[in-house]
């Protein structure tokens, strides 16, 4: 090693592969996202662009990062090594943050039609404009204020998810203190969902039809189940650990299908009414797709990072946003299966 190096900068520094990799598929997708603004904003291919770039950042911080964090305390043996030093811990904080910047810095690609059609023209500034219209300023009152509010709301549920993993990690909180709080951060969603949708019938089995009827109103319960899918969500990534990439990969299985689930409703040869729920859907998962792939690559066996208590909750949370909000959390439930059994 040379003189006044450190001895962590062989094991953070990208190879000259990995470093020409990542430039070159975030050079792409900043090109990609750029053309996106020629057309209606094509979100769908912005939020895939911006989950290429997602994860070109979240594998590189992962590996610079992890001498930092072993010098916060966050670090830990890994048990399916016979000999071996201590490894990072608590990675998934760092895929949250990425992740978190990434819908964020997404917001403007879905509404890019209705920011430019609430504004004065359009736009276009060979449309002439009535003085009464002008004096009103923009059209807000045709701005989907509702599809805000929920990706806000999802994303205020996820920040305040993130701070329980961390917190988790930190001080290792005790199950029967941890247990409900994904319960709180699940109030913005129950509260967008009451707003913006309020259906609280379940559909009754064919075989039960003829003695329950179609549709079986639940009231209020309907919003105490969506709480308990929001708090076992998060508790069941985290049961089901303890494997080198265990945690990571049964996310982006869950991930991968959810994501499958949804395309069956967009590529149809007719429009379905479920296609904005969809969408939402995919807007959410595919930068945690992006990122929990890049993570997956540092925490497949032999490990040289580990997860972290975040990354589940964090995890588990995404998927009860896009379930919830996205209106399948039956089906979410049934890919969850081998979680609940264990």
């Amino acid at each position: 090693m040379a003189a006044g190096g450190s001895p962590h900068s062989s094991a953070t520094a990208l190879s000259r592969t990995e470093t020409l990799s990542l430039v070159s598929l975030s050079g792409a997708s900043l090109a990609i996202l750029a053309n996106t603004f020629h057309g209606d904003g094509e979100p769908l291919i912005a939020s895939l662009a911006l989950s290429l770039i997602a994860f070109s950042l979240c594998y590189a911080m992962i590996r610079w990062l992890g001498p930092t964090f072993m010098k916060a305390g966050f670090r830990g043996r890994d048990l399916s090594k016979l000999s071996g030093g201590e490894i990072p811990e608590c990675m998934g904080a760092v895929c949250a943050a990425v992740y978190l910047i990434t819908v964020i810095v997404f917001i403007p690609f879905p509404f890019y039609k209705d920011i430019v059609a609430a504004t004065s023209g359009g736009g276009n500034r060979d449309v002439v404009v009535e003085i009464q219209y002008a004096n009103e300023g923009r059209f807000l009152h045709r701005f989907p204020h509702n599809k805000l509010a929920s990706y806000l709301g999802a994303i205020i549920s996820l920040q305040t998810i993130a701070l329980l993993g961390i917190g988790d990690d930190l001080f290792d909180i005790r199950w029967r203190h941890k247990w409900w709080i994904p319960g709180l951060a699940s109030i913005p969603l129950l509260v967008v969902y009451f707003v913006d949708f309020d259906v609280t019938s379940i559909v009754i089995p064919l075989q039960l039809q003829p003695y329950l009827g179609q549709l079986f109103d639940l009231g209020f319960l309907y919003y105490v189940y969506m709480a308990c899918v929001a708090m076992f969500c998060p508790q069941s990534i985290n049961m089901l650990a303890g494997i080198n990439g265990i945690e990571v990969s049964q996310c982006i299985v869950v991930s991968l299908l959810i994501a499958f689930n949804d395309c069956l409703y967009l590529f149809t040869p007719y429009p379905h009414p479920a296609t904005d729920s969809h969408l939402f859907s995919l807007y959410f998962l595919l930068p945690w797709i992006g990122v929990s792939c890049a993570l997956l690559h540092h925490n497949w066996y032999p490990a040289k990072v580990f997860v972290g208590d975040t990354y589940c909750y964090f995890s588990g949370m995404v998927f009860a946003v896009v379930g919830i909000l996205g209106h399948f959390s039956k089906t979410l439930g049934l890919l969850l299966v081998p979680q609940l059994f264990n």
